[in-house]
């Protein structure tokens, strides 16, 4: 009978040391010790030789050591376990971490899957959950294909919630990422911030999965749009304009009280004719049309106006990324991100 090496792994270890071995082949005590296997082997040290203890069944007359049988260790478990943190968790590249350990790329993306399994599945602190949570999304190429990372973080004690891997920010998969969220997050949800998603796509879907739950748009995101779109060159014919509707909206959204907002509001929309510009006509509809998610924090003071935080989340992975070689499969991507997040989980902790 052939005993399933992790079931064999665990029923080995409930023996002293001294005590007999169990055979991983028919499960039987009935072994006894058979010499030595001599060989090296690959540690943080480089090369070492090892001398490691062979067992002899005498039920199914096969041989073994305390690695299984007819498995040969090359590489310590140590040296696997730092060469991929290092990968996942430090600046280093693929090619620095396999030059410092003398390893080839492929086999340090090999072992992504080995200290995955290893990985213990981090969990929320309910104690430390606000109710307010902040998510957006973060884009990266695999084999030329785009696919995107979904994040959420509680946006006053900072602790990462979760992450999906989706293959793109879309209503579909975000409203799905939001479920799995709203599903493990160990308290009520009071309040999500966020920048609007690609093509919009949090506005509605926020709305779906948290009914009556506030919802503020990032200002800090939203001036950025402003700022992009409305030309800034003196030699435009709308210069002045556009420098005035500018000022308007920011006025509008970053007012002290919403009775000061509303009155700028108001004074875009008397003003409407005066902006002939097409992309004056497409921001006066923008600040109308989500007026209610950009000044939310109006009404609810413990909302943040921007998502700061979330955004040092992903600044933080951008760094990894940007030296890294890419990745071979999606198994690595998965694999290298629940490393990833897990460590980025156990450093907030400390």
């Amino acid at each position: 009978m052939l005993i399933d090496k992790r079931s064999y792994e665990s029923t080995y270890s409930c023996h002293e040391y001294k005590e007999k071995k169990r055979c991983p082949n028919c499960g039987s005590l009935n072994t006894k010790k058979n010499g030595f296997s001599y060989g090296q082997i690959l540690t943080i040290r480089g090369k070492t030789k090892r001398r490691t203890q062979r067992y002899f069944c005498n039920e199914c007359k096969s041989s073994f050591t305390h690695f299984g049988k007819n498995v040969r260790k090359h590489s310590s478990d140590h040296l696997k376990r730092q060469a991929v943190l290092d990968f996942v968790l430090t600046k280093s590249s693929l090619q620095e971490v396999g030059n410092r350990y003398l390893l080839s790329k492929t086999t340090v993306l090999n072992w992504l899957s080995l200290i995955f399994d290893e990985q213990q599945t981090f969990q929320i602190d309910a104690s430390r959950c606000s109710g307010i949570i902040q998510i957006d999304g973060k884009e990266i190429k695999l084999g030329g294909k785009k696919k995107t990372i979904l994040l959420s973080i509680d946006a006053k004690t900072k602790q990462p919630l979760s992450y999906l891997i989706s293959n793109g920010e879309n209503t579909l998969t975000t409203e799905s990422f939001l479920k799995s969220l709203k599903l493990k997050y160990p308290h009520t949800v009071d309040g999500v911030i966020s920048n609007f998603g690609r093509g919009k796509c949090f506005l509605g879907v926020v709305e779906r999965v948290f009914p009556q739950v506030p919802h503020q748009i990032c200002l800090v995101h939203f001036m950025r749009y402003v700022w992009m779109f409305i030309p800034r060159t003196k030699r435009s014919k709308f210069y002045l304009r556009n420098k005035l509707l500018k000022s308007m909206i920011k006025k509008v959204i970053k007012a002290p009280t919403r009775e000061e907002s509303i009155y700028w509001l108001n004074k875009i929309n008397h003003f409407k004719p005066f902006f002939r510009a097409s992309y004056h006509n497409r921001f006066i509809r923008s600040i109308n049309k989500n007026y209610e998610h950009l000044t939310k924090y109006f009404d609810y003071e413990f909302l943040n106006t921007n998502t700061n935080i979330i955004e040092n989340m992903i600044r933080q992975l951008n760094r990894k990324l940007k030296n890294m070689d890419g990745f071979k499969s999606e198994k690595n991507l998965a694999d290298f991100m629940n490393i990833w997040f897990t460590g980025y989980h156990e450093n907030y902790e400390n």
